[in-house]
């Protein structure tokens, strides 16, 4: 019975290293350290970075190609691994995967790797080509995406032993667009896409749109602040006329 096992562990450690099993991103608190052994999760000397997903909010159906990198002090890791999955407010998978890269393709909701990369020793590996399509009519619920992913810096044993499972998240948020493209008055809805006019102290990522019709304009007649990394764009050959006041801060 010893034997038997033993070669489970082995077999599991090759079967994973070619798409790993879903549902071990951090997500649901379930982590790959559950199988493979030996460290703890985030052990020192090491980390998992993502880079390429947009830090001053999404925009719906935007596409955003990013990489993921593992890195481990000690230059002697020799297979890299990774699943990501992007979850809304009531953690419901949100946004689609998709990839170029040979060793990555999606994994259920994941996106992971296909073929873990074997490398000489060395202390980090990045999967790059990979991309994060935005929900096309995002709905309440996704005004954050938060995405939880895992690497994994293995040692080429072919089993689930010591190997090093670095962990993180990364939230971000949806890009709210104000469009005026009536005629008149700041204060009025009518004036307004959707009739959603913009808080009248607004900061974080959005953007105030002046779009009125050629013979229109648009009249700030109340007091508005901006700040954060709001964008205030005013449309070529459009007016904007402030009778009340603005304060931009940033």
């Amino acid at each position: 019975m010893f034997v038997i096992i033993t070669g489970l562990s082995s077999f599991a450690g090759l079967m994973f290293s070619s798409k790993p099993p879903q549902g071990y991103t951090g997500a649901s608190g379930v982590y790959c350290t559950n199988c493979h052994g030996g460290n703890s999760l985030n052990s020192a000397g090491g980390m998992v970075e993502v880079n390429g997903l947009p830090d001053n909010g999404y925009t719906a159906g935007v596409s955003y190609t990013f990489s993921i990198t593992a890195t481990h002090s000690a230059a002697d890791r020799k297979r890299w691994g990774f699943s990501i999955i992007a979850r809304n407010s009531l953690n419901q998978n949100r946004g689609i995967f998709s990839t170029t890269n040979l060793n990555a393709g999606t994994n259920g909701s994941e996106l992971s790797h296909d073929e873990a990369v074997v490398t000489l020793a060395q202390s980090s590996y990045t999967y790059d080509d990979l991309t994060w399509t935005a929900p096309a009519s995002p709905g309440a619920n996704d005004n954050t995406i938060t995405f939880y992913f895992a690497a994994n810096a293995a040692n080429g044993n072919n089993s689930n032993s010591g190997d090093f499972i670095y962990a993180g998240t990364k939230t971000i948020s949806l890009a709210l667009t104000y469009t005026f493209t009536g005629s008149g008055n700041w204060d009025n809805p009518a004036n307004w896409s959707n009739n959603t006019i913009p808080p009248a102290n607004i900061a974080g990522n959005a953007t105030i749109v002046i779009d009125p019709p050629a013979d229109g304009e648009c009249v700030l007649n109340v007091m508005q602040q901006i700040g954060g990394s709001v964008n205030l764009i005013v449309k070529e050959g459009k007016k904007l006329i402030i009778l009340g006041g603005l304060i931009i801060s940033k």
